[in-house]
């Protein structure tokens, strides 16, 4: 078999003209979501919602790094900066939020850049740490943070009022 050419990735920062892709890009994000395990509801205009919970704060508390093959935006991280309650240390806390890459784009190495440009950029930041939550059947995501060093700390499991299993009377 011959050698698969890899693309010229060229990487950077947001801008506002790129909110409608990256949008666009979160609204399949979001689909996935569902695919992999994901049970809260589905909101409305999900990538605007989306896009709304960090608008403000790019730059300090938050940043998106884009993936461009030729000019064209072909992925994306979040990134954020949080504090932790007081009974948890009061430390500033990374979080690597939200990722996507387009399909054609997959297998080049672009996830595992973005992602450390995020880790960078959260290093400066001064974080104590930094967190990532992995829905329960997103093994590549899983295998790509588990690479990086990522241990898991703690699992979060969901009860929906229908799945209730009552307890019988004794």
């Amino acid at each position: 078999m011959g050698d698969i050419t890899r693309p010229e990735v060229n990487y950077r920062l947001i801008t506002e003209a790129d909110f409608p892709i990256v949008m666009d890009m979160y609204e399949k994000l979001n689909s996935f979501f569902y695919e992999v395990g994901y049970r809260l509801p589905h909101p409305d205009n999900v990538g605007q919602v989306w896009l709304e919970t960090f608008r403000r704060t790019l730059g300090r508390f938050s940043n998106v790094f884009i993936a461009e093959i030729d000019r064209k935006v072909v992925g994306f991280m979040l990134c954020r900066v949080k504090r932790v309650p007081a009974y948890m240390g009061g430390v500033l806390v990374g979080e690597l939020s939200d990722m996507w890459i387009e399909a054609e784009a997959r297998r080049f190495g672009i996830g595992d850049k973005l992602s450390r440009l995020a880790l960078d950029w959260l290093h400066q930041q001064g974080v104590h740490s930094v967190e990532i939550q992995v829905l329960r059947d997103n093994d590549a995501s899983w295998k790509l943070y588990d690479r990086m060093g990522f241990k898991l700390e703690f699992r979060v499991g969901r009860l929906l009022w229908d799945e209730y299993i009552e307890k019988k009377p004794e």
